[in-house]
């Protein structure tokens, strides 16, 4: 019990420590998990938050798309193929972690 209280402050710390950026690649790898478990509640909350996540005002197009793609794997994730949804997250995360990489560079 004691190491599950440490591992879950561990977590806790990680996430409130981590930039927006890596927030959202976690985000990811939880969804990319969810889908090989074919964990369809797991996927479905990972979903819902990325889509809370976006700021469609100032993100424009590329926001929008986000949230376009977003809806599709909710709506398939009910009945759909996980792998799709799998593909389509992993996908995502590895271009999303060079966005942040190049932006961590640069500043």
């Amino acid at each position: 019990m004691a190491a599950r209280n440490r591992f879950n402050s561990y977590q806790t710390q990680a996430v409130l420590s981590a930039s927006p950026e890596q927030l959202v690649i976690k985000l990811y790898d939880l969804g990319v998990a969810a889908c090989h478990r074919e964990d369809r509640h797991k996927l479905r909350a990972v979903l819902k938050e990325l889509i809370g996540s976006l700021d469609l005002d100032a993100g424009g197009e590329i926001a929008g798309r986000l949230y376009s793609l977003y809806v599709f794997c909710m709506d398939q994730s009910s009945t759909g193929d996980l792998e799709v949804i799998g593909e389509l997250l992993d996908g995502l995360r590895e271009a999303f972690r060079g966005v942040a990489e190049k932006a961590t560079r640069a500043a």
